[in-house]
């Protein structure tokens, strides 16, 4: 009885292992999918950028926060973000909500996957982005002295 316990066990185990590397494979980019229905959040890649951007620059202190907005007028299923400060050692913290104040997260200088002073970001959501006025919260989150930066 013992015996036959102790294959099940080791059967199980296998399984699980097997099921978990098996779902490890179906990763995508991705590293947020939110509560939001629909939306991803993925590095941007360097060709993507929205044509239609207009740059906004700016400076933030230590502790300040600074609110942008950007509108979205027509069907896209991708809208891209981009703060650039260029500075890695100063650290910018972004937050961004829909056009009905739905939060969709905080994201640091690593959200793209390079510590660079640039946050690059693609939202995306196959159904349409909302359209409306999103909302950009940059916060100084460690900030020596003045940074300056684009949005």
């Amino acid at each position: 009885m013992l015996r036959k316990l102790g294959i099940s066990a080791l059967l199980l185990m296998f399984c699980i292992s097997f099921a978990s590397g098996a779902a490890a494979e179906e990763k995508t980019d991705a590293f947020y999918t939110g509560d939001l229905e629909g939306y991803t959040i993925t590095p941007a890649k360097d060709s993507v950028g929205d044509s239609g951007q207009k740059y906004i620059y700016d400076t933030i202190m230590q502790g300040e926060t600074n609110w942008h907005t950007k509108n979205v007028n027509s069907h896209v299923t991708v809208l891209n973000v981009d703060l650039n400060w260029g500075d890695s050692s100063d650290s910018l913290r972004l937050g961004i909500y829909t056009p009905d104040w739905q939060y969709l997260g905080e994201f640091y200088d690593s959200a793209d996957g390079k510590v660079n002073g640039r946050i690059n970001i693609d939202i995306s959501n196959p159904a349409g982005i909302a359209e409306g006025t999103w909302h950009y919260e940059v916060y100084g989150y460690s900030v020596f002295e003045t940074e300056d930066y684009y949005l």
